[in-house]
């Protein structure tokens, strides 16, 4: 009796062989490669720097300007020190500050206080509404303990935003990949 493998079973013999010969070369020959581009924020006598890779979205104010924009990074060439900013290329220099957005448990606990609060107090008053549940005064401090707290800890943690200057320098990079042969 034949013992069937995977790609017997489920394909048929030609397709099997096509899709393992492009398989072998999409893995043998490198072409896709590229360098990483991004661009970083530097603090003086820090090591640890905050990068902004092409694609993703970064909230800036230019200098001799007081509004905030937000664009997606689509392109950095370290050469000129430019950055393309939704296609529009601009020079790192000409960026006055940066919003840095805090990560996500401190981000997201001050709305969920507030939702909680929120909660809390509605179902107390339906609970009033429609059942024999008194509401105390423990219901209304346990109700705006909570939307107090979330509100303050949303508005601490928001954002952060940093001012460019000789300490806090934006620079493009560019990090070649080379391959060993």
């Amino acid at each position: 009796m034949r013992q069937l493998t995977l790609f017997q079973f489920s394909l048929s013999q030609g397709f099997a062989k096509l899709f393992c010969l492009f398989g072998f070369a999409f893995c043998l020959l490198p072409t896709g490669v590229s360098a990483q581009k991004f661009i970083q924020l530097e603090k003086a006598n820090k090591a640890r720097t905050t990068k902004f890779y092409a694609g993703q979205d970064i909230t800036y104010r230019l200098k001799g300007n007081t509004e905030w924009y937000t664009s997606t990074i689509t392109d950095v060439q370290m050469d000129s020190q430019r950055v393309a900013l939704d296609l529009k290329y601009l020079p790192v220099s000409n960026i006055a500050a940066i919003q840095l957005h805090y990560p996500g448990v401190l981000r997201a606990l001050g709305p969920s206080l507030m939702v909680f609060g929120a909660s809390w107090a509605g179902f107390s008053l339906i609970g009033a509404a429609f059942d024999d549940y008194k509401l105390t005064a423990g219901t209304a401090i346990v109700s705006g303990t909570g939307l107090a707290s979330g509100f303050i800890l949303h508005q601490i943690f928001k954002n952060k935003r940093v001012r460019l200057n000789e300490r806090r320098r934006l620079r493009a990079v560019e990090v070649p990949v080379h391959l060993n042969k």
